[in-house]
């Protein structure tokens, strides 16, 4: 039972959840995401909601002063009373750490049945760093409203039954969407579905793709010649943000295709890179660590833009991913058009033709693998007996950015 409507309860060892909104993690907008404090053991740690208001719609742990305030306080009770919930069934609470605590209840072990899909999804976003990852926060956003358009509010995670994913996907092809489009949206879908499975929130008997006929993509030609790349290094650019798009391009090929996310997040006060995607480090299993030299290229462009006292990267007046990400939407194209490229140009490009130009030196696809973080396939039988290891990623590394050098 709640103490009342700031929905704050106090146990005998002195946990304490509380509905709140911290002023130093203001959006950039101005509004604020709705978070449950966690205190515990001398330790605060937050859980973060997907429910945003300014800062004058909360008081006293309520939303106030907007007509959907009544649904929206519902909907974050529910979700407190979830995790409080959890905490009690806890065995020994007051052995964890505040951090283990929080990782209990939102991610319970023992898992929950007849959960419905909409929950399931709040559940693993709120795992996502959005601050980080705006990019894939909304696109997973865009895929799962879109199956609930489909199914409804309310839809169980046991309704979701081959003859019902055969229906959506016919549905979403009259729809005129793109088969890009759908097969993402599907591949997002199977993600937070896999996800309640491994959960324990639901099990199938039959697989709900089991029948499934998804679309292939369309295959997108993003790479550029090396020649192409070439020019781009090579070209007199006036502008200050077509210089910073060209070295966001050029730093992540010279660092074999690494994401600007994980670009960002790194401590380059080293003279080597080691680090694990954020894309895929909550989704694959094993071994994932990425490790190899920085190469000499890549040097002058973090020196120009790293922070002393940190080793981040701010490249410039564009201090977050956002604001780098806003940018590259913007003046991308124009950067491609130095070089004359035609078709489909984005930062991707960079990392697709670091792979296309090893390989088209007769790198083995294994150690291309390796070296931009993608999962090397396991049903080829030599990878039972082959370890790519550092030494293999800076030989190849080296060869293709010596491949860019003026004769």
């Amino acid at each position: 039972m709640v103490e009342n409507a700031i929905f704050t309860l106090k146990t005998q060892i002195m946990a304490t959840l509380t509905l709140v909104i911290v002023p130093a993690k203001k959006l950039s907008d101005g509004t604020h995401k709705i978070r449950i404090r966690v205190a515990h053991n001398s330790e605060t740690r937050f859980i973060t909601t997907d429910i945003v208001v300014r800062e004058n719609e909360f008081k006293n742990g309520k939303i106030v002063h907007r007509p959907d305030k009544d649904f929206l306080n519902t909907k974050l009770q529910q979700l407190y009373n979830l995790y409080f919930k959890r905490y009690m069934e806890l065995d020994y609470p007051d052995s964890l750490t505040c951090t283990q605590l929080v990782k209990m209840i939102t991610n319970p072990l023992n898992g929950e049945k007849h959960r419905k899909f909409e929950d399931v999804v709040d559940e693993y976003l709120s795992q996502i760093d959005e601050e980080e990852r705006t990019k894939t926060y909304k696109l997973y956003r865009l895929a799962t409203n879109k199956f609930m358009q489909f199914i409804g509010n309310g839809s169980l995670m046991e309704h979701i039954t081959p003859i019902r994913m055969n229906q959506y996907i016919s549905w979403l092809k009259k729809t005129k969407l793109s088969s890009t489009t759908i097969n993402i949206y599907i591949t997002l879908l199977k993600v937070i579905i896999n996800y309640a499975i491994k959960m324990k929130y639901v099990t199938y008997d039959i697989d709900p793709f089991i029948t499934a006929k998804i679309p292939s993509t369309q295959k997108r030609e993003t790479q550029i010649t090396v020649e192409e790349l070439k020019t781009i290094r090579d070209a007199n650019l006036e502008h200050y943000n077509l210089n910073v798009t060209r070295d966001i391009f050029m730093l992540t090929y010279y660092l074999a295709g690494m994401n600007l996310v994980d670009i960002l997040a790194y401590d380059f006060r080293t003279d080597e890179i080691n680090y694990i995607r954020k894309k895929t480090k909550n989704t694959k299993e094993g071994d994932s660590l990425i490790s190899f030299s920085i190469p000499e290229e890549a040097k002058p462009i973090i020196k120009k833009y790293m922070k002393k006292n940190t080793g981040k990267i701010i490249f410039g007046k564009y201090k977050n991913y956002t604001s780098c990400y806003n940018l590259l939407a913007r003046k991308i194209s124009q950067l491609g058009k130095v070089a004359g490229i035609r078709h489909k140009f984005t930062l991707y490009s960079a990392r697709k033709s670091f792979v296309q130009h090893g390989y088209d030196l007769g790198i083995p696809l294994s150690t291309l693998e390796y070296c931009i973080g993608q999962s090397m396939k396991e049903d080829r039988p030599i990878f039972n007996y082959v370890t790519i290891m550092r030494k293999h990623a800076d030989k190849a590394i080296r060869e293709i950015l010596d491949n860019l050098k003026n004769e």
